[in-house]
């Protein structure tokens, strides 16, 4: 399926375009993976309402799809024990 076809960037797009139009434009680089990663978590000095339950499950959707699409790009998260180490 092209991302363009994909009805949860739809979903995003529908809500926040801003947001739809940078996943669009980094599908497929590195960039990507950092902004899935910014958008999911709360760095900012001012209070967030977060994002409504759907739209955070088409982001994490999409996160897994460029995941599957593009491994090497994966996000490494180190588990604990490899943390000791």
């Amino acid at each position: 399926m092209r991302l363009s076809e994909n009805p949860d960037l739809a979903l995003v797009n529908a809500a926040f375009p801003n947001i739809a139009k940078k996943i669009d434009l980094f599908w497929g680089h590195p960039e990507l993976v950092d902004l899935m990663f910014d958008l999911q978590q709360d760095s900012s000095d001012r209070p967030r309402a977060g994002f409504p339950g759907d739209v955070l499950l088409a982001l994490q959707r999409l996160e897994a799809a460029h995941d599957s699409e593009f491994p090497q790009l994966k996000r490494f998260i180190p588990s604990v024990w490899q943390m000791l180490r």
